[in-house]
């Protein structure tokens, strides 16, 4: 497993993933960073510093100002490895 998701960045991006919808054949994730953050019992601040984190590192992109995003394909493969970790448990 990366190191880069051995706390709660997982548990964001996989929230991210569990809500994406199709908008004319790409997905999106249409959830604010406070959306998230009442999703996960985080706060707003934490949640906040952590998306800047999965973007800077180039897990997410930002398609809008105001909670519009999509998962990258290193985001994907990422989320893959972990939950092919999870089954084997």
């Amino acid at each position: 497993m990366s190191e880069f998701f051995v706390n709660d960045k997982y548990r964001v991006l996989e929230c991210m993933a569990n809500r994406q919808i199709s908008v004319k054949n790409e997905q999106v994730i249409k959830l604010s960073q406070q959306d998230i953050a009442d999703i996960l019992h985080f706060t707003k601040t934490k949640v906040n510093s952590i998306v800047n984190e999965l973007k800077d590192n180039g897990y997410i992109v930002q398609l809008s100002a105001r909670g519009k995003y999509s998962l990258t394909e290193k985001a994907n493969n990422e989320l893959n490895k972990m939950g092919s970790q999870e089954d084997g448990k």
